[in-house]
């Protein structure tokens, strides 16, 4: 707390801890018999200190306006007033249970009392600070700066250290007894972040209605489709959501939702630790490469929403690509059973990037999709060809799924999930509509003419690249893209496989 505008709420918060510690230890003296927790608490909210101090609180939190609503975040525009909510949360017997000074004071914890008392200010009285909108991802990136995304979004690698931090009253985090994670268990997970400038200071559980209608319709990633279909396009390792929370820094942490998947390590071949099962997105990333990568995609994305209809064609694409991961591991890969279901997802992103209005279905339908997505994201003849004849087999592969049978054949996930992405990064970095119109138009006209697409989509691919390895405007013969794949060991692809297939 910067300022106490009473002068004294510290003062009087360290009063109390020492009284309190005085009661404790007179428990103590009196035999081996302890009160439980609820009933120490009672009687630590009864003493005349720490009623004294849940007034200085209150007082404190009137002067600094902050306004803590009982019923969860105000409705934007209300007027923060003694009608709107109430200032400051109350130094109560739930307060001194979930804050861990019950659980400080049984374990007689050699903690500063002035420490404690401060972070305690805080969190009763204010002043209002930034709340935070935290999501916690399966990558595997390490990073020593936060890294821009998109949309106000930032990437983070937190340490142990930096989310006891976000815990309340962080001096006596160790102590509470439903705290919403572990920090040790969190430490260095790849995390997005950002300010939520519509979030204010709430004492009970608030509801988030959004996210409960994404956890309804198994969709909680859509809800930040814009940041993660942006990490997406950078390497074709899938990215996964794990869990959602909201931060009010040494105050208050909800949890929206966690489904972080465990493994079992064993260090030392005998020690068995659980920790966070991580992707292989970021595993030999090249963090300032990300960063420019990064810093060129994010306009254009914003640029593509700024276009209603475009915009919202181009959401329920990248909507569609991150369901397709979903169930997935590696580049991709699922069970065999969920292979047609990805690349159902798949194809409907094909479809929405690279089809006209009034575009009939059939094999001319098909025909074109494949042809189009083979020119935007083939390198060369090879490669066109290639990936034509694998995104028919993927519409063949839709249609059979479609009728309810079953297919002898899979689709290589992997790769048909680079094709995709790599469309959806020209679009990006080309538009739709381009220069020379439509997307689909252009693409159809490249198929035709060399100089067509070496100026309309190879150049600017070409360009966009150049830039983002080595930060520099470069020429168009830099194709090769910046999201190719990684090396990582077969072994340890195979063990995520199977790991995850276990799950």
């Amino acid at each position: 707390m910067t300022a106490d505008p009473d002068t004294g709420l510290v003062g009087t918060l360290e009063r109390f801890l020492r009284e309190a510690g005085q009661v404790v230890d007179e428990l103590n003296r009196g035999g081996p018999q302890q009160p439980s927790a609820q009933a120490l608490a009672e009687a630590l909210a009864a003493l005349p200190a720490c009623l004294d101090a849940d007034a200085a609180a209150r007082r404190a939190a009137v002067a600094n306006r902050y306004l803590v609503s009982v019923l969860g975040p105000q409705r934007a525009g209300r007027r923060a007033d003694e009608t709107a909510g109430t200032y400051g949360r109350p130094l109560d017997v739930d307060a001194l249970v979930s804050t861990g000074v019950v659980g400080m004071l049984f374990a007689r914890a050699d903690l500063d009392d002035h420490a404690v008392a401060e972070d305690l200010a805080g969190y009763l009285a204010g002043p209002p600070i930034d709340i935070w909108d935290y999501a916690v991802l399966d990558g595997s990136l390490t990073t020593d700066d936060p890294v821009p995304v998109v949309d106000g979004w930032e990437l983070v690698t937190p340490t142990a250290e930096q989310l006891r931090e976000l815990l309340p009253v962080p001096a006596t985090a160790a102590y509470q007894p439903a705290r919403p994670f572990d920090p040790g268990d969190y430490d260095g997970l790849t995390m997005l972040r950002r300010i939520d400038r519509d979030a204010e200071p709430h004492h009970r559980q608030a509801l988030h209605w959004d996210v409960l209608y994404s956890l309804a319709i198994n969709r909680p990633a859509h809800l930040l489709w814009q940041p993660l279909i942006a990490l997406s396009l950078y390497d074709n390792p899938v990215l996964q959501l794990w869990a959602r929370y909201q931060v009010e820094p040494g105050r208050r942490v909800d949890k929206l939702f966690d489904s972080v998947e465990w493994e079992v390590w064993t260090p030392d071949g005998e020690t068995e630790i659980e920790r966070p099962q991580t992707g292989e997105f970021g595993l030999s990333a090249d963090v300032p490469m990300l960063r420019r990568f990064l810093a060129e995609l994010a306009p254009r994305l914003t640029s593509a929403l700024s276009n209603n209809k475009a915009g919202n064609r181009l959401r329920r694409c990248a909507e569609h690509f991150l369901t397709a991961g979903e169930h997935a591991h590696g580049e991709g890969e699922v069970l065999s059973e969920l292979n047609a279901d990805a690349v159902l997802h798949y194809v409907i992103v094909l479809e929405g990037l690279l089809t006209g209005e009034g575009e009939s279905h059939g094999g001319e339908y098909t025909r074109k999709v494949s042809q189009r997505a083979a020119v935007l994201a083939g390198r060369n003849d090879a490669q066109r060809l290639e990936f034509e004849e694998l995104v028919r087999d993927a519409y063949r592969a839709r249609s059979i799924y479609a009728h309810g049978s079953e297919l002898k054949n899979e689709i290589d996930l992997p790769k048909l999930r680079r094709v995709v992405r790599r469309c959806l990064l020209t679009r990006l970095i080309i538009g739709d509509p381009t220069a020379e119109g439509p997307l689909h138009a252009v693409a159809d006209r490249a198929l035709l003419s060399h100089e067509v697409l070496e100026r309309c989509i190879r150049e600017p691919f070409g360009q966009f690249t150049q830039r983002v390895r080595t930060g520099s405007q470069g020429g168009s013969d830099c194709l090769r893209s910046v999201c190719e794949r990684r090396h990582v060991p077969a072994e340890r692809r195979r063990s995520r496989a199977d790991a995850r297939a276990s799950v």
